[in-house]
């Protein structure tokens, strides 16, 4: 029996087809994805390490190591900061949120471009890493961005979305107990949870959630997984149960 949100989730994915809301699968298996980091001014990116240092804790007695997507805002950048190439030593996915925290679907089509060229040139030129997602600000996107997000290389064809509606950066409803509880309702196979850094604030928040929230999924036998990984795995396992079924259909003729 599906649970009211994934039946939601599902009635949402089909209006909104180019939006990635979760992947299918069977495995408990879910992406953590944490996005508007690092901190802008944290010249030691203290309050982004918070989200990193809470996540490491938990691995060193965890089941499965968890692992989580990082998405960029590259005007919060800090010089002298190696936050991001610690977090890409854990394990840790890079991908790209934009050059500031703006809703980018009411930008000009050629302002968007800037926007999505400028973020991923100063991220990939920084990091040295390729990046395949990209989430727009406030989940809100057009065509005009979808054709220019499938003409990039390198990048999914869909945009990077999550399995819920995220309050961790309102008051009161950034309360860290709340948003354990609210994340906890939409733990499901295939689900993409989403956080936010991006403040002192939050981020302390976000560590706070994590250190309950990643404990709860071990203890419910649940792998916490970068975007790309979860992506990957279920691609591989469409691809077997296919396989599978051509060798079925072979053998029957």
């Amino acid at each position: 029996m599906l649970l009211p949100q994934k039946s939601l989730l599902l009635q949402v994915s089909r209006l909104f087809p180019d939006g990635l809301f979760f992947l299918p699968t069977q495995e408990r298996v879910v992406a953590l994805t944490i996005d508007d980091v690092p901190t802008p001014g944290d010249a030691d990116d203290r309050s982004t390490r918070q989200i990193l240092d809470a996540i490491a804790v938990h691995n060193q007695s965890a089941l499965h190591s968890a692992r989580a997507t990082f998405f960029i805002i590259s005007s919060h950048l800090n010089s002298g900061s190696t936050v991001f190439q610690d977090a890409l030593a854990q394990g840790h996915e890079l991908a790209n949120h934009g050059t500031a925290d703006t809703t980018a679907a009411l930008l000009y089509p050629n302002a968007f471009t800037a926007h999505f060229r400028e973020a991923h040139d100063r991220i990939t030129d920084r990091f040295q890493q390729p990046l395949r997602w990209y989430r727009p600000g406030r989940g809100l996107y057009n065509q005009a961005m979808l054709s220019h997000l499938q003409l990039t290389p390198g990048y999914e064809s869909r945009f990077a979305l999550a399995s819920m509606i995220p309050f961790d950066t309102f008051r009161p409803t950034n309360d860290p107990t709340f948003t354990f509880w609210y994340l906890s309702q939409f733990v499901f196979p295939g689900a993409i949870l989403l956080l936010h850094g991006g403040s002192a604030e939050r981020s302390r928040q976000t560590a706070q959630v994590l250190s309950v929230l990643l404990r709860l999924l071990d203890e419910q036998g649940y792998e916490v997984v970068s975007l790309s990984e979860l992506y990957d795995r279920c691609a591989l396992s469409i691809l077997k149960r296919r396989e599978g079924d051509d060798e079925a259909g072979e053998s029957k003729g």
